[in-house]
């Protein structure tokens, strides 16, 4: 499987809602980040928490953002970050002038 992001690129969560179980949180959706890191390739969690071992399968990437870009009263350091591991599906390349 060909990965979609490198490492240094600047990606989008995807902002969509699921109706099912995912490990996208919530306060990441519609954030912009940075790929630090892939990791291996593994069956989505959308499909892992049904017992469906065998389900669909991608790449992850792990996901760094500013914090002050995830809670706008965030009150710490303007360096603070927060990493976070996404798959593929909940990713898209982010715009040049995003943050």
């Amino acid at each position: 499987m060909t990965r979609k992001y490198e490492i240094g690129d600047r990606v989008r969560v995807r902002d969509k809602t699921s109706m099912f179980h995912t490990r996208t949180q919530a306060y990441t959706r519609g954030r912009t980040g940075v790929v630090v890191e892939h990791r291996p390739e593994w069956v989505i969690p959308e499909d892992e928490a049904w017992g469906r071992d065998d389900g669909r399968v991608e790449p992850f990437y792990v996901v760094r953002f500013r914090q002050i870009d995830l809670w706008p009263k965030y009150t710490g350091f303007a360096v603070d970050t927060l990493e976070t591991e996404v798959s593929e599906r909940w990713l898209e390349h982010a715009e040049e002038d995003a943050k």
